[in-house]
């Protein structure tokens, strides 16, 4: 008979199963809590701002409930969704397709969304024959404006990206990869790459100083990190609130310059608190979302800049809408968004199949309540709802009801 101190193999070979599948779960929960241990801890850090706004985290499990919150609170958002046919923005079409402009004619932080200036300078300068499309970049002054800690995402998937690629980067490359990654190191460079008064003297004449233009995100964080010993964080942002805002932006690139011109290692930085990194990103740069959406509708029907220009935008903008809902509606896409602490701000435009016409967009939600902005950008609603306006009329028929 066998004996009974001898281990059963199948109970041998579960066991063993059974531990190997726990190691390796815990290094995968473990590598996952490594790589975004800052968010963990800023989470766990700030409990009692994640109650910030959950009354209305229920009625924003849908995009009606999410109008409701932008109609009943409109110092949380703006939103623009206008058609055009090529040629105008007609009052035919727009009465026929429910035109909406919703607090769209005031100045709202707009993050990043402001880098399409970069994107339009660089057509400018190409099609005019000032740049060459694959005038080499500097891939080590790219990383020396990113701040370790605040972007270790974006160091990451740069070096990935670098890797990646079968010869050095161009400029076109880093066009490329800003409209794919928004890496504001990469922004940061192509600002002075491009030439600052470049970038700023197209935004001030494009915009009709209704658009700021774009500005280094490494001077806009290091000015409020760089705070006097002694003053708090919160303390230095709401200085930095409280002074002439030209003079602040114009302190932000002089601090980028800086940077730019001297490089030097930055140390690792963290911004724990939720109210902080809000505050922070009201600082950004603003636009009026009626005229930002003029420039997108030049792009489509070939009058901004030039019709060379229009046609290389539309190129580098148009891409994969990444939603098999929408897809079958337009012919083609394109959009930007930038979702970031208590900000959830896009664009987008697209061209319905069988039809003349296209249709423009600006959502911005700003300021929103910690808890809420956490639901609302885990389920990724501004991008939703975007697409939604362009394909469901049940979904442009409510919010043109709720809003207009």
């Amino acid at each position: 008979m066998p004996s009974g101190n001898h281990c059963n193999p199948l109970a041998m070979r579960l066991l063993t199963f059974f531990l190997v599948f726990l190691l390796a779960a815990v290094l995968v929960v473990g590598s996952i809590f490594w790589i975004n241990r800052d968010t963990f801890l800023t989470v766990f850090q700030n409990r009692p701002a994640l109650l910030e706004g959950s009354e209305w985290v229920e009625k924003t499990y849908s995009l009606g409930g999410l109008v409701e919150f932008m109609a009943e609170q409109p110092q949380h958002a703006a939103l623009l969704s206008v058609p055009y046919l090529h040629g105008a923005a007609t009052d035919e079409a727009a009465e026929r397709d429910h035109a909406i402009r919703y607090r769209s004619d005031l100045m709202h932080p707009a993050g990043t969304l402001a880098n399409l200036m970069l994107v339009i300078t660089y057509a400018d300068l190409v099609t005019s024959g000032v740049m060459k499309p694959d005038t080499p970049v500097d891939t080590d002054a790219i990383t020396s404006f990113h701040i370790p800690g605040l972007d270790r995402r974006h160091q990451q998937t740069f070096r990935r990206w670098k890797a990646d690629l079968p010869a050095p980067p161009v400029v076109d490359d880093l066009i490329r990869y800003l409209l794919s990654h928004n890496d504001p190191a990469a922004a940061d460079y192509l600002f002075f790459f491009l030439g600052a008064r470049e970038v700023t003297g197209r935004t001030e004449k494009l915009g009709s100083g209704l658009i700021e233009p774009p500005v280094p995100q490494y001077g806009l964080r290091m000015a409020a990190l760089q705070h006097p010993a002694g003053e708090s964080l919160s303390g230095q942002l709401a200085s930095l609130a409280s002074q002439d805002r030209s003079v602040f932006l114009e302190d932000a690139v002089a601090i980028a310059q800086q940077q730019w011109e001297h490089r030097r290692d930055v140390t690792e930085a963290s911004i724990p608190s939720f109210q902080d990194q809000r505050m922070l990103h009201g600082l950004y740069p603003r636009i009026q979302p009626d005229r930002f959406a003029a420039l997108l509708a030049a792009i489509w029907l070939g009058t901004l800049v030039s019709e060379e220009a229009s046609e290389m935008l539309r190129q580098l903008l148009v891409r994969d809408p990444d939603d098999r809902l929408l897809r079958p509606h337009v012919n083609w896409y394109a959009s930007q968004f930038d979702e970031r602490m208590s900000y959830l701000n896009g664009w987008s435009a697209a061209g319905k199949t069988k039809s003349p016409g296209f249709r423009v967009q600006v959502i911005l939600a700003v300021d929103i309540p910690a808890g809420l902005w956490f639901h609302m950008n885990s389920n990724f609603m501004i991008r939703d709802f975007h697409n939604r306006m362009f394909y469901d009329p049940a979904i442009r028929t409510r919010t043109h009801y709720l809003l207009m």
